[in-house]
């Protein structure tokens, strides 16, 4: 995880909920057995062994299945009092940090599965920034909303405290 700097005050440390690789391995999941349904609508037309569709199935659920346990081993997100920090990858580390102050919005982002399963992402768009860049993102977070509204309590803080309460 990301180092705490002296001075900053952590308000949230961790990672995608094994909710969003939940959905996603049903997204991908059900992808994988096309080559089954595919195989015994084959079989009935003409003869074919059914047992190699199944053997495929299996090891697409399989290579599924450990994707998405490492997609959620490989995102790491703190937030401080003083900035967001996203880290990614295992083999190759990605890291993307901003400062609160450069934040100008904080947004949530829910699909069908998240809206059911009740998590979703949030994207901080920063000063500077190319609208639409999404790389400062925490994936797959538990109620998003009520993070952001954390999130937003924070921004407010800290900008109260720069016009004296005002």
């Amino acid at each position: 995880m990301a180092e705490i700097l002296e001075g900053e005050n952590l308000i949230w440390k961790g990672r995608p909920t094994w909710k969003w690789s939940v959905s996603w391995m049903l997204k991908w999941g059900l992808i994988g057995v096309l080559p089954l349904v595919v195989g015994v609508l084959l079989d009935r037309v003409v003869s074919v062994p059914v047992s190699w569709f199944f053997a495929a199935t299996v090891i697409w659920v399989a290579v599924v299945v450990v994707l998405a346990w490492i997609k959620r081993l490989d995102s790491e997100y703190t937030v401080t009092n003083r900035r967001v920090i996203v880290r990614r990858g295992i083999a190759n580390r990605n890291e993307r940090s901003a400062s609160i102050d450069r934040i100008q919005n904080v947004n949530t982002k829910q699909g069908f599965y998240g809206r059911i399963l009740n998590f979703g992402d949030i994207e901080f768009d920063t000063a500077g920034s190319d609208i639409g860049d999404s790389d400062l993102a925490l994936r797959g977070i538990n109620d998003p909303h009520e993070m952001r509204d954390t999130f937003d309590r924070e921004l407010l803080q800290r900008d109260a405290g720069r016009t004296g309460g005002l």
